[in-house]
This record gives C-alpha cells, structure tokens and sequence, in this order.
C-alpha cells in the first residue's frame, strides 16, 4: 500500500485556507553545531483549519462543527464522508444521518427479516444486525441539535465507537478507529434558530474537538469566499467524487496512537497546568474550585484571578484528546512540507487545547457578559495567558525533567543577566565571589497566578524515579 499523500487528503469542495495556528518548529533534517546541539533555526508553522481538521481524522478523535447557517459545515463533513470514506453508498465506508425528531439509530444498524412461508415472528431472530454497517470507519450526524435531547442520546453509541444489539456490545469501525463527526446551528447569545435543541453537554464532552466555523480564524478568507462564488452556482451541498483512502488513514492512526501513549514529560507537565492546576482555588475553603466556579469568581478579590476566573480544569476525556491532536500535528505538517519537523511540545499542546472551546470548562457568565457568547474568541484570549504560564514552566522544566527541585537563581555577569537552577555549589561560588542573587520557585510563581500547586512534587519525584 502507498503512504498518504497531503494532495489526497485535499478537500474537493470545502475551501478554506485560514491561518487556523501557528507554531514553532524546526524543520529538516538535524544540524549539529561544534557543541552537538541542533543548530535549525526555529520556523512558524501556518497551518489552515482544513489542516487541523485532517490531523483530527488522522488522530481518530471526533469533531462537532458549529455555527451559524451558510459556513460550510455540511459541505466540509461531506467531503470527508466521500473523498476519504468512499461515501454512504454500498461500497463505501460511511455512515450519515440526519439530526431529527424522528431519528431512530436502528435504522443505520438494524434490518427485519421476516420469514413468510412460516407464519411465525420471533423479533429476536427477525431483528438482525447490519454487520456492513457497523464495521464503517466514519459515522456523521448533520445538524444534530435538530434531534431533541432524548433522541440525541442515541448518538452517544455513535461516539463512543459502540452500538448496543441484543444486550451485546458490539465495537464500531475497525481495529479500534471509528471517527464521528457532526454539525450544529448553535443558539448564541440572540440565536433564532427555530427547531433547535440545546446540546447535551455529555454529547458535548464526547466531541473530543469543537470547531466554531463563526470564529475569524475558522472561516474561509476573502479569497477563499471568491473561489467559491466562481465555481459555484448550486447553493446546495455537492458530494465529492468518491476516495476510499481508510486503509491508509489506519496505518498513519496507529503511528499517532503509538507515540501518544508513551511518557512525554512536556506532556505531562501541561496536563497537571490545565487539570490539576486549573482545579485550585485559593479563596474556596477547601481550595476546590469546582463549588466556586464560575459564581464567586466575580466577586473574588485574589490577586491572581486573571487566568483562573476565566477558566476551570479540564476534564479526562479533554486531555488525552489535547495530547491525541498534539502529535497528529506534528504528522500533518511533515505531511504537507514533505521533510522531517519538529514542533515545539508546548506550542502543540497549546494549540490544540483551543479546540476544547464547548467542554464545559471556560467560564460561561464571563463568555456571555463580556464576549457576547463569542466562546472560542474567550478561549482564545484565555490560552493567550495561559501561555504565559506556560513560559514560566518553561525556565524550569529542564530542572524538573532532571528530577531537580524547580527553583531558579538569577544573577548579573558581566553586565548579563544569568538564570542557573539552585544547587549548593552555585550558591557557594556565588557567595564566595560576593555575587548577590534572586530566588524563584515554581510552586511560588504558579500560586501567584491562581494555580494549583499539589502536582510539582510528585511529577519531580516520577521524573527522578525515570532517569
């Protein structure tokens, strides 16, 4: 079989050619300097919305698009559905349903055979299972908040790569790769969608990724939007010549699996910051900002509540999905620029933290009081401070990674300033030479920025126990 090529995955229909992210990298193969250090120079990555949702599909995570009518949302879930599943049709490796009242998901899985000549019916043995179906890679829902909140639970199978027959659970997709993908015409802040159903926020949290197609990073470009008007008269959705490609799709979804699953320190230290850090509060009593958040966060008095009031901990299916993205990035941009690249760790999982926008962890009175429910705007705004936080990790995780307390000692040498991790024998030569010095730690700087703490320690002594 031939390796995917970035030309097959190009979308035949959906046009959009935004700046999406952006992140530092190195590119090409390793050039050491005399000291054996990687002397590449640090590159900006632009990759564009479509890019994203392509290491997405590569990755296996499901993706819910939103937004308001006319953004493309049906026309770029088609397009994956036909140019990289073969379609709906008999031969093909998709699923499509439509989100309404009348939805009933045993119509995708489940036919009835009756056997005439017998003048018997045993629904047990007459109900069978569509075995065709169930083995397909990709299962989409269009307009899924058409279905009121009852029949949206059916789609929680859909999601969790499972359909239930019989009492037996039966795993969809195939060596453990089943992608679901589905739009919403999402009620805002003066939303007058008619027929539409609030979202479920445990369907929600099932979309590992959210794509708010409103956002002006998100949406096609003015060019794009001239592309489009040029080639197309049709205001309806037009399907794709049909592509199988989901042979290769698995192969490049183990590799990403594969490099997912192993300890990445960057990683794990990110995952503490937005889980177990962003869970603290230091005015709650029992310094859980679970009971406090978002109600009292206006009404805080903390210092350092610029970044905390604005966000909670992320939830466990949010982070391996984060760090899931992370790598597919890296895949992707080796894909598109056809030479080796290495992204920089945090700027990856920074980046795909913004596609968590509607799990349920940004803070909402906040959203709708000062950002007109523009949410992904929010998170944007949000991982901007995020970040830095995360550039105060960075001075120390070096130190941390060694199994090293992360406390750092700075000094002026001639004329510059030096940053040097404590140790005894730097402080004695420091003293020793009448060099005076300031003291930083980590835990000291996380706390003054509203974050938790709990987490240093024993990430240290795991890196330690590692080494």
């Amino acid at each position: 079989m031939n390796e995917l090529t970035y030309d097959e995955l190009k979308f035949p229909n959906y046009v959009n050619s935004n700046t999406a992210i952006r992140l530092r990298a190195k590119v090409g193969e390793p050039e050491l300097d005399r000291e054996g250090k990687d002397a590449r120079p640090l590159k900006t990555l632009e990759l564009t919305l479509s890019d994203v949702v392509y290491a997405a599909e590569l990755a296996g995570l499901n993706m819910l698009f939103v937004s308001d009518t006319g953004r493309g949302k049906t026309q770029l879930m088609s397009d994956v559905a036909w140019h990289h599943y073969g379609g709906d049709q008999e031969t093909g490796q998709a699923n499509w349903a439509d989100g309404r009242p009348s939805f009933d998901i045993t119509d995708l899985f489940e036919r009835t055979r009756v056997d005439l000549d017998s003048g018997k019916f045993d629904s047990d043995t007459a109900r069978q299972v569509k075995e065709e179906r169930v083995k397909r890679l990709f299962f989409g829902v269009d307009e899924i908040n058409r279905a009121p909140g009852p029949k949206q639970n059916e789609f929680f199978d859909l999601a969790d790569g499972k359909y239930t027959f019989n009492g037996k659970r039966l795993n969809l997709g195939e060596d453990g790769y089943a992608l679901f993908m589905a739009t919403a015409n999402l009620n805002k802040l003066n939303g007058d969608f008619s027929g539409t159903f609030e979202l479920d926020r445990a369907l929600l949290n099932r979309a590992h990724l959210t794509f708010d197609l409103d956002h002006p990073n998100f949406r096609p470009t003015p060019e794009d939007e001239m592309v489009i008007e040029e080639r197309k008269a049709n205001p309806k959705v037009d399907l794709a010549p049909a592509q199988d490609l989901t042979g290769k799709i698995l192969t490049i979804n183990k590799k990403i699996l594969t490099a997912a699953k192993q300890l990445d320190p960057y990683f794990t230290a990110f995952r503490f910051l937005v889980g177990r850090g962003l869970d603290y509060c230091d005015t709650d009593k029992y310094k859980e900002k679970g009971a406090a958040f978002p109600m009292l966060c206006n009404e805080c008095g903390y210092t350092g509540k610029d970044l905390c009031s604005m966000i909670k901990g992320s939830s466990e299916r949010s982070i391996p999905a984060v760090k899931t993205l992370a790598y597919a990035l890296s895949y992707l941009a080796e894909l598109k620029l056809g030479e080796k690249v290495e992204i920089d760790p945090l700027d990856a999982v920074l980046q795909a933290f913004r596609f968590t926008t509607y799990h349920g962890n940004l803070n909402e009175l906040v959203a709708q009081e000062e950002y007109a429910a523009r949410n992904q705007t929010m998170m944007d705004e949000t991982v901007e401070k995020l970040s830095g936080v995360v550039n105060t990790l960075r001075d120390y995780l070096p130190m941390m990674i060694a199994g090293q307390d992360p406390t750092i000692i700075s000094y002026q040498f001639q004329g510059n300033r030096v940053k040097a991790p404590k140790d005894q024998k730097t402080v004695q030569a420091l003293n020793k030479a009448n060099i005076s010095f300031q003291e930083t730690n980590l835990k000291k700087e996380l706390k003054e920025k509203g974050l938790g703490v709990d987490w240093v320690d024993p990430y240290v002594k795991r890196m330690k126990e590692l080494k």
